[in-house]
């Protein structure tokens, strides 16, 4: 059974109705948005878009990066889950035992991933930890709800 596929419309509504608090939450503090429209703008944007099934083949998660304007080989990566994903161990333990290839996938495609996360969101600190992520500093006012935020990079080529 594949894990990642890209990402199809139908896939953005199923994410977002079951989409974890953590994730909501840090989609609000940090755009204002709400999780339907913050996935709905990062699909005709992001590059690639990748959605995470689960063991049953249902959409769990979506990914992305977002390529910088000024230069294509930094983009800015995302992923928003479902408790689905996070909450049943099967899912988990796929998720984790291919999420790497996906990255490493990602690494060829970009020299910088980056972005910034919710502090609250321990789940992502824990996930972006274990993949290889720096965190770089930490922005205190950051986003539509002024949060604290942490920058974190992953740097593949110089």
């Amino acid at each position: 059974m594949n894990l990642l596929r890209d990402t199809e419309w139908g896939d953005l509504e199923i994410v977002a109705e079951d989409m974890r608090e953590a994730d909501v939450m840090e989609v609000k503090a940090a755009s204002g948005l709400s999780p339907r429209t913050c996935l709905i703008y990062s699909y005709g944007i992001s590059k690639p878009m990748k959605t995470m099934l689960s063991h049953g083949q249902k959409p769990i998660a979506i990914g992305g990066v977002v390529p910088d304007e000024l230069n294509p080989r930094v983009g800015r990566v995302w992923m928003l889950g479902t408790n689905a994903m996070v909450d049943d161990f099967t899912n988990r333990h796929r998720f984790l035992r291919n999420i790497k290839t996906w990255v490493g996938d990602l690494d060829q495609q970009y020299d910088v991933l980056w972005n910034y996360m919710d502090a609250r969101n321990t789940v992502h600190k824990k996930w972006l930890d274990w993949m290889g992520f720096t965190f770089t500093a930490k922005q205190p006012n950051y986003g539509a709800e002024g949060r604290l935020f942490l920058e974190f990079c992953k740097v593949t080529h110089v």
